[in-house]
């Protein structure tokens, strides 16, 4: 059964490259284009990974693993959270692994093929 992966990304070519990439790898990829849909679509459908940019419309991805700590859902907390930024400060991959993300990638500094290996990581495939 394939997997899905949660895909939040605004900027387009970045997230036609991911979702070509996941989708030839086999999964299935629900895309939004901002913060406030994450937290909604991980209560309502089966999601097996979020891949989260930090700067997002709408809502920060700091602002979604926050709204993610919070929840009384306790099956969205178990989802991986990987962030996937251009902001690569140490402030920043600290305080999202305090807010519970599991991996911190600098979309610059990455192939795609690197991205799925971490992925798989996270999914223990």
């Amino acid at each position: 059964m394939s997997q899905t992966i949660l895909l939040c990304e605004d900027e387009e070519f970045v997230a036609r490259s991911y979702i070509r990439k996941f989708e030839l790898e086999g999964f299935v990829v629900k895309h939004v284009l901002n913060g406030q849909d994450v937290v909604s679509i991980m209560e309502s459908e089966p999601i097996d990974l979020v891949m989260l940019d930090l700067m997002m419309p709408i809502k920060t991805g700091f602002e979604v693993l926050t709204e993610i700590q919070n929840s009384s859902n306790e099956n969205i907390k178990k989802i991986p959270v990987i962030v996937a930024s251009n902001l690569g400060q140490n402030s920043d991959i600290e305080e999202t692994k305090r807010l519970g993300a599991v991996d911190f990638i600098i979309k610059s500094n990455l192939s795609l093929k690197e991205v799925m290996g971490i992925i798989r990581k996270h999914l223990k495939q």
